[in-house]
């Protein structure tokens, strides 16, 4: 059996669609600013960096919800929700007075239907493999050069 190379046509389409960026998400521009505005205030209540956005509606136009995570150094998460067994955190009334409350306020601060959950860091690196983006970073500005006169 000989191989034999595909068409033309079907060479430029996949030339085409591999040159063409990834989208990062499929929420729409509007909401991803606004869940960047309030993953900012999340993080700063959290100890400086934690929200990802994970889950569907990062990788295809059906999803269901937005799926955000706050992923805290174990010691931290244990330190935040002491009662909470391993991987059982579900049942923990804190983390779920917590996780309901987040989910309710980023859902009306993005007009989006958010899932919001806390998880270790070890929790979410064995388990979700999946990629990850950062959102809510604060990034400081430029400073300005003078002119010299």
């Amino acid at each position: 059996m000989t191989f034999r190379a595909p068409p033309a046509w079907l060479q430029r389409i996949r030339g085409r669609d591999q040159a063409r960026p990834r989208k990062a998400n499929f929420i729409g521009a509007p909401a991803t600013f606004r869940l960047e505005l309030a993953c900012q205030h999340l993080n700063r209540a959290f100890g400086g960096h934690g929200c990802y956005h994970v889950g569907s509606s990062r990788e295809r136009k059906d999803w269901r919800d937005v799926d955000v995570r706050m992923i805290l150094e174990d010691d931290e998460f244990e330190r935040l929700f002491p009662d909470a067994g391993e991987n059982s955190w579900e049942f923990d009334a804190r983390w779920l007075i917590l996780t309901v409350a987040i989910s309710d306020w980023l859902s009306k601060e993005t007009g989006l239907p958010i899932d919001f959950q806390f998880q270790k860091r070890s929790h979410a690196n064995e388990r979700h493999s999946k990629p990850r983006n950062p959102v809510g970073l604060n990034m400081a500005p430029k400073k300005k050069r003078r002119r010299k006169a």
